[in-house]
């Protein structure tokens, strides 16, 4: 005999997440670069949203660019002329919090890893997507890179979304990223790469290695 009223029969209500509106962050973003004369590419999760079948999934709180290390001191001097003080990202870059602007400016300098970001941008200059986010285009890193960039962090979150790109991507050229992966986060990372790319069921992934086989 069930009892009305029950702590089992009560349902909680469902926990709504806050929306993130890019636009406004991102053409601030594209005005910031364009004055301080920096090369730049759209990572993160916005990136992801450009690339993934279906568009914007997973929640965001900001918009990611990626930016060379040389590019600081006009980016800062950009942020000055508006009466904006950024905060320092313990990786490298600077992260501006306005009521409606989110951005992260990151040159991955801590870790040393600032030499996959410049040529991640590099490449996404010459030969990667297009962005339309609110009549701003902004250049796209390349999947391969953005996979790479995320292997090569080693934290959690960036493994999920590796897995989630290597399964939603078939095209993503595997040799490649592991080429990327190996050159800048060692040959450990080059195999974590492939754990990952046979968790996300790809056929081209190598196969684990097994103790006498």
């Amino acid at each position: 005999m069930s009892k009305s009223g029950s702590r089992n029969e009560q349902r909680a209500e469902p926990v709504r997440l806050p929306e993130f509106d890019p636009k406004p962050s991102a053409r601030f973003a594209v005005e910031i670069l364009t004055e301080a004369g920096a090369p730049y590419a759209l990572i993160g999760r916005v990136a992801m949203w450009s690339l993934l079948p279906g568009g914007n999934v997973g929640f965001t709180k900001d918009v990611d660019f990626a930016v060379p290390r040389s590019a600081e001191l006009g980016i800062l001097k950009a942020l000055a002329g508006r009466g904006i003080a950024p905060r320092s990202l313990p990786i490298g870059g600077w992260a501006v919090r306005e009521p409606e602007i989110r951005v992260d400016f990151i040159d991955r300098r801590e870790g040393g890893l600032h030499t996959l970001y410049e040529e991640a941008i590099e490449e996404a200059q010459t030969a990667g997507g297009r962005a339309d986010i609110g009549g701003s285009t902004v250049p796209v890193v390349l999947p391969e890179h953005l996979v790479a960039m995320k292997i090569v962090a080693g934290e959690d979150r960036d493994e999920t979304d590796a897995v989630e790109l290597l399964g939603a991507l078939p095209n993503l050229d595997l040799p490649r990223i592991r080429a990327i992966v190996a050159k800048h986060g060692g040959p450990g990372s080059a195999n974590r790469l492939d754990a990952l790319a046979r968790r996300a069921g790809r056929p081209d992934a190598r196969p684990a290695y097994r103790n006498g086989d």
